[in-house]
């Protein structure tokens, strides 16, 4: 029997397990693993990726065993950061869904809601993360982002990364259960290469 192949999901902001059900149901020829971490962005995003650093080390994958992994809204701009920053030679690619990856304004306005908030806070549109994010490119993996003009929390092409694809959305809450995308995620990591 074949090995399935793993691929890391990580929520965003106040997301948790559920987060990745639809994910997990169309993706089953995959083993969808879920990176728990505090999802109220209280630490650093650089934080969260040494932790995802460790997570997926602790995977105890194989010499030549490559992974994927989907990062949904600031889960994205976490696994940004560890690829580019800490370590990518056990992905061989990445899916971003909705995710700030060159920042959004409405952080700032996090902080009424939610308080200080330091990963909550460098998701701002002219944060030195951001800044730092959008100087680097990922080397070697193969990536897709998925982003929607009209999202409420990441406006405009906020999320547009590297080999990005406009999605019809609305409800950033939600995106990870909207089917038509996740069957595109689902082609995606089943392509060669």
């Amino acid at each position: 029997m074949e090995k399935k192949k793993k691929i890391v999901f990580i929520c965003g902001m106040y997301g948790g397990k559920r987060d990745m059900f639809l994910i997990k149901k169309v993706l089953k020829s995959f083993d969808v693993i879920y990176f728990d971490y505090d999802f109220g962005l209280r630490e650093s995003i650089s934080d969260y990726a040494k932790k995802l650093k460790t997570f997926i080390k602790n995977l105890k994958l194989q010499k030549d065993e490559k992974i994927g992994i989907i990062g949904v809204s600031a889960g994205g701009v976490i696994a940004d950061y560890y690829l580019k920053f800490l370590g990518k030679n056990k992905v061989d690619k990445f899916v971003s869904i909705c995710s700030p990856l060159h920042g959004t304004y409405l952080a700032k306005l996090g902080f009424l809601f939610f308080g200080k908030r330091k990963g909550l806070k460098e998701l701002h549109q002219k944060s030195p993360l951001i800044k730092k994010l959008t100087k680097s490119r990922l080397k070697n993996i193969k990536s897709k982002s998925f982003w929607c003009y009209f999202d409420p929390l990441v406006p405009g092409q906020s999320a547009k990364g590297e080999n990005s694809e406009h999605t019809l959305f609305f409800v950033h809450w939600i995106v990870q259960l909207w089917p038509p995308l996740i069957y595109k995620v689902k082609k995606f990591f089943e392509e060669d290469g």
